[in-house]
């Protein structure tokens, strides 16, 4: 059976072309025509919603749980659970931004790309940081937990991956 950082790592190395593609799309964002910046958003978006979000909520509900009981109840995963609300927010207003949920937004001009710019800064730095802190709790996981409740949280996260296919 592989390790649970193995499968995180797995997991990780799906999302980080479209994590760094978000930089590359806000560096370039003043220089591009709103109605491809647009299309790139959507498409960011897209991806994001598909496999991100199914990501978070399967590692909230398995790994975190694990990693809580092992930490004897101090909340120590709050903060990266409190991360999973801001993405879910960066995402949303990604979203919003590409005109794909929500309302459109309507500023005109710099102002609009400004926000553009903003949203994929903040989601790019928020998920560097949080995908490499997640990978930094899985050896601790994989060393810690017996091979049964290795094999549970797999056997869970296996069956998020497949709800969501």
């Amino acid at each position: 059976m592989a390790s649970l950082f193995d499968r995180l790592c797995a997991d990780h190395a799906k999302l980080m072309p479209h994590v760094d593609e978000l930089r590359v799309i806000a560096d370039r964002a003043a220089e591009t025509p709103r109605e491809a910046l647009q299309d790139e958003l959507r498409r960011e978006h897209e991806f994001l919603s598909a496999e991100l979000l199914p990501h978070m909520d399967a590692v909230q509900e398995t790994l975190y749980p694990s990693f809580e009981r092992l930490m004897q109840n101090r909340h120590s995963m709050t903060p990266m659970s409190r991360e999973h609300d801001q993405i879910r927010h960066l995402l949303d207003t990604l979203g919003q931004l590409a005109g794909t949920t929500g309302p459109a937004r309507t500023s005109q001009g710099s102002s609009w790309v400004m926000e553009v710019r903003r949203a994929l800064y903040r989601l790019y730095a928020l998920l560097k940081v949080h995908l490499a802190e997640e990978e930094m709790y899985a050896p601790i996981l994989d060393h810690e937990l017996t091979e049964a409740q290795r094999a549970a949280i797999a056997e869970a996260l296996d069956a998020r991956a497949t709800s969501r296919a």
